[in-house]
């Protein structure tokens, strides 16, 4: 095993100790019925159109990540 996979592992190891942490300290727990959440989402809320700009932000936001690799 090579040092970036063990570095890899462990920065995974503390991201998920961290949100467990953060769990624990809000009191969360997870939704097993969907209705639950259908019921806190407006009803005008077009959830293709939340889907579309999404990924159109994450298209742009990665575009100008590799444009700023390139000028590097």
């Amino acid at each position: 095993m090579s040092r970036v996979d063990t570095s890899e592992k462990d920065e995974v190891a503390q991201r998920a100790e961290d949100l467990g942490q953060l769990i624990a300290e809000q009191g969360v727990e997870p939704i097993d019925d969907l209705d639950q959440l259908a019921a806190l989402w407006p009803a005008d809320d077009d959830p293709d159109a939340l889907m579309k700009y999404v990924l159109s932000e994450r298209q742009a936001r990665l575009q100008l990540n590799a444009e700023d690799q390139q000028t590097k």
